[in-house]
């Protein structure tokens, strides 16, 4: 399974691991402009800075997409009242850039109530492979080669599932009775070889080609899986 890209952020001495899909939280900003531009960082996927370690774990939550505020006095610097912390907080906000914190911390200091929004976020992982198999395999035997074969995944946007060929993909609502669900369960089997995570099924989608064997078929196969979670909406 194709593991997220980790990122190193040094800050006086203090080690802080990011992964690609927090450094993408609330962007553009400063990281994806070090980790996903032109510069040296890009390369060495490291980035040491002389800030403050302490507020920045608050920042590393909220690119997690949890909720920051209320500030937690545990989680605040010691040598910083709570007022002094926001005001920091904020200037550090704005030096990596991250508009969405900025703005929460702006409206807390002009004394404005914050309000928490959820959104549903669907995070969407293609898996795949390619194998051969004969021309009389049953559909649960073709699954069962494509189990065995070399698999690859990798993640989409929402959007992609409107483009070829995964617009036209088979969807699992429309496998139901007694050989619908044993189809699913075959597919579903087939993705678990490649996923540690338990993930809901889409849909997938098969493209066969003739080999110069007239009993023997080159087939691709490509399995739409779903993580739902809750974030915070921008």
């Amino acid at each position: 399974m194709e593991h997220d890209t980790t990122y190193t952020i040094t800050i006086r001495g203090r080690d802080f691991l990011l992964t690609k899909s927090q450094i993408e939280f609330d962007s553009p900003n400063y990281f994806t402009s070090c980790f996903l531009g032109d510069f040296h960082e890009a390369e060495t996927r490291h980035l040491k800075l002389s800030r403050d370690p302490d507020l920045f774990l608050i920042i590393s939550d909220y690119l997690c997409g949890y909720e920051v505020f209320p500030l937690s006095h545990r989680v605040s610097p010691t040598r910083m009242s709570s007022a002094l912390v926001l005001t920091n907080l904020r200037i550090d906000a704005a030096f990596y850039q991250l508009d969405g914190l900025f703005e929460k911390c702006d409206a807390l200091i002009a004394g404005e109530p914050v309000e928490i929004k959820l959104k549903t976020q669907l995070q969407y992982l293609v898996v795949g492979c390619e194998y051969g198999h004969s021309d009389e395999a049953s559909f649960e035997e073709l699954m069962e080669i494509a189990s065995k074969a070399s698999i690859w995944s990798t993640r989409i946007a929402e959007d992609e599932l409107t483009q070829e060929p995964l617009a036209r993909m088979q969807k699992r609502e429309a496998h139901t009775g007694f050989e619908g669900l044993r189809k699913r369960a075959a597919v579903e089997r087939v993705a678990q070889k490649a996923c540690s995570a338990e993930l809901r099924l889409v849909g997938w989608h098969v493209k066969s080609s003739p080999t110069e064997r007239a009993d023997y078929i080159r087939s691709r196969l490509m399995i739409v899986l779903v993580e739902q979670s809750c974030i915070k909406a921008s």
